[in-house]
């Protein structure tokens, strides 16, 4: 979607950073609105079309962004972002460190999550007599807290013993889900980061 420099400058005096450049290395965030996905996250958004970048220390967020006209007026509305992770090569966050969440098999068989990102996952087969099965089913479920699910076709990328590495080649549902459960993790383990920043 291409937008008129009309449009650009409407955005970026509405979302102008006030703070002054000290304040700005001091804090190391950064906002900047941007009308083109990144390909490399054009499947987890879906359908947005917009996007409000916001970079705090060695991460983006990418905000996907939908205008509403509320009594004559632009109304801008945010959703959960994506979180890359830009000092590894510009990838998606991954969470390692899982509470009350489980991984789950198409026979309910429970096994061990290691790593989750909105594009890939890493975890450990219970019963390694499992994994060939496993493998071809290409199918996992992921229990979040709250009782939420998340439903994911997988293509394995390396198995080494009974560890498997994959990317995430569909989310059947869940995927707004899982964007909220892993920013709100990295949000919990990286405080320090959003300090000053309005939730």
């Amino acid at each position: 979607m291409e937008l008129s420099q009309e449009e650009l400058a409407f955005f970026s005096n509405m979302f102008a950073d006030k703070s002054t450049p000290e304040q700005t290395e001091e804090s190391g965030h950064a906002l900047s609105i941007k009308s083109e996905i990144p390909s490399n996250l054009y499947q987890v958004f879906e359908q947005s079309k917009l996007t409000l970048l916001a970079e705090i220390s060695h991460y983006q967020l990418w905000f996907p962004l939908e205008m509403t006209i509320e009594n004559g007026e632009f109304k801008p509305v945010l959703g959960t972002p994506e979180i890359v992770d830009i000092q590894n090569g510009e990838r998606s966050w991954r969470g390692g460190d899982f509470v009350n969440v489980e991984l789950q098999d198409q026979k309910g068989k429970a096994h061990d999550l290691l790593s989750l990102s909105s594009t890939g996952i890493a975890f450990r087969v219970s019963d390694r007599r499992s994994l060939k099965r496993i493998l071809n089913e290409k199918s996992l479920c992921i229990s979040l807290p709250n009782e939420e699910q998340v439903a994911l076709e997988f293509e394995a990328v390396r198995v080494e013993r009974d560890v498997v590495a994959a990317k995430i080649a569909k989310v059947q549902r869940g995927r707004a889900r899982l964007r909220k459960f892993l920013f709100n993790l990295h949000r919990n383990e990286n405080q320090q980061l959003y300090q000053g920043l309005q939730s």
